[in-house]
């Protein structure tokens, strides 16, 4: 069976205030992913999202040295949500969106060249920063033309566009119920999510830098930790990054021999 890009599930998370994105979005997806719908965003504005529940601050702090600001608290709790409604309703696929990406010319081609090809990924994200291509990474099969399903040693920041299975968004869901670092981070951490997430390179999809971040730049401040946090973070911290680092790698060397024989 050859699935369209129609016939998937697409949700563009976006601030119901949001007028201007919301047109904007609509217009760069005609033609392209004509069938989506709007999953309104939590607004970090509306509520002290640094007191909900799942919150881990101090964890936090701990190992970045300062809280998460409010935006990414919100666009974690965003995605969360949409996760969850993908589970619920047992979507097989689906594409997700924030409200400011862009997508390049080849993009429907590739998905849905993606989304019927023989590898069994469960989540692969669109990430658009020029550095990507420098990063280590595996071409595992070619996708269309010469865009490869690839994995990466690393994980970079953007959670701008993705598309996930639904025993993809029920693991990455799982993983998100305590709280200590971006949605774009824990989509990097497959030895915590149990989700292996892929990418595509070259990149078919990025963000819209006319539009000011829905995030803020509270997350680009420095240090605040105080007291005694403030002592024990430095070794925290390195503690905290050795182990990311070591843990990255053998994770990306472990997939060696699956990613070939593709």
């Amino acid at each position: 069976m050859n699935i369209k890009i129609n016939s998937i599930h697409t949700f563009v998370i976006s601030l119901p205030n949001e007028i201007i994105r919301r047109k904007t979005i609509r217009k760069k997806l005609k033609g392209v992913c004509d069938k989506f719908e709007f999953f309104d965003a939590i607004d970090a504005r509306k509520t002290d999202l640094l007191q909900h529940k799942d919150y881990h601050g101090l964890k936090r702090r701990l190992c970045y040295g300062k809280d998460l600001a409010p935006g990414e608290l919100g666009c974690f709790l965003s995605h969360r949500a949409v996760l969850e409604k993908i589970v619920n309703d047992k979507i097989p696929i689906s594409l997700i969106f924030e409200d400011d990406v862009t997508l390049e010319k080849d993009f429907r081609s590739v998905i849905e060249n993606l989304i019927n090809c023989p590898y069994p990924w469960e989540a692969v994200r669109f990430l658009g920063k020029p550095k990507i291509a420098n990063l280590m990474q595996r071409k595992i099969t070619k996708i269309y033309q010469n865009f490869y399903l690839t994995r990466l040693a690393t994980s970079p920041g953007g959670a701008y566009a993705y598309v996930i299975s639904y025993s993809g968004a029920k693991k990455l869901f799982k993983s998100m119920s305590n709280i200590s670092c971006p949605i774009d981070t824990i989509m990097g951490l497959p030895w915590k999510s149990g989700l292996e997430v892929l990418t595509i390179q070259p990149t078919i999809s990025s963000w819209d830098q006319s539009f000011e971040s829905a995030i803020g730049d509270g997350r680009f401040e420095k240090n605040k930790v105080t007291g005694w946090e403030k002592l024990v973070y430095p070794l925290t911290r390195g503690l905290f990054k050795l182990q990311e680092g070591i843990l990255k790698k053998i994770f990306y060397f472990s997939c060696f021999f699956r990613d070939k024989k593709f």
